[in-house]
């Protein structure tokens, strides 16, 4: 990267670049891809009010090389609004190089800008690189274990709450 990166806010018009972006994460994190496509951005992230998500996108020598993918969130832990960051990343050839700090930093601003008090991620339990950069960041390390349920389980457990005939 020859020039320095910029963090700017996506728009409608970045959709397919953020559905690549995120395919790429997936596929760098052995997910499953496909599921991630340009009009589920554009509906999701640009087409309510609102919003499931934002995004940030970092950008250099004319491309983009990474994004951060945020909603709001609030704590019950500390009473107050802030930041779930669902997603950071940089493309491979362009880490190390400070685009991850500046994405950070641009949503840590965003969320002071907004009187929101905290981020929140998680990272997975193999990525020791990504732990070691937030350690440098000054983010503490909370003892969770995420869950989620999709798909059928999902659905079984939303049937037990409809009403009986």
């Amino acid at each position: 990267m020859a020039e320095p990166v910029s963090i700017r806010p996506a728009t409608a018009a970045d959709a397919g670049t953020i559905a690549a972006l995120v395919e790429e994460l997936n596929r760098q994190q052995r997910e499953e891809l496909g599921h991630v496509t340009a009009a589920a951005v554009l509906r999701d992230g640009f087409g309510k009010a609102p919003p499931e998500f934002r995004v940030l996108l970092a950008e250099a020598d004319g491309a983009t090389v990474g994004y951060a993918l945020f909603h709001p969130s609030w704590s019950t832990e500390v009473g107050e609004p802030g930041f779930y960051l669902y997603d950071l990343f940089v493309r491979e050839g362009c880490r190390g190089r400070g685009v991850g700090r500046a994405l950070l930093a641009a949503l840590a601003r965003t969320a002071r800008e907004e009187g929101r008090t905290f981020l929140w991620w998680s990272s997975k339990e193999w990525n020791r690189e990504a732990q070691a950069f937030y350690r440098r960041l000054g983010a503490i390390e909370e003892t969770v274990k995420a869950h989620a349920l999709f798909g059928e389980a999902l659905a079984a457990l939303a049937a037990e709450s409809e009403p009986r005939a």
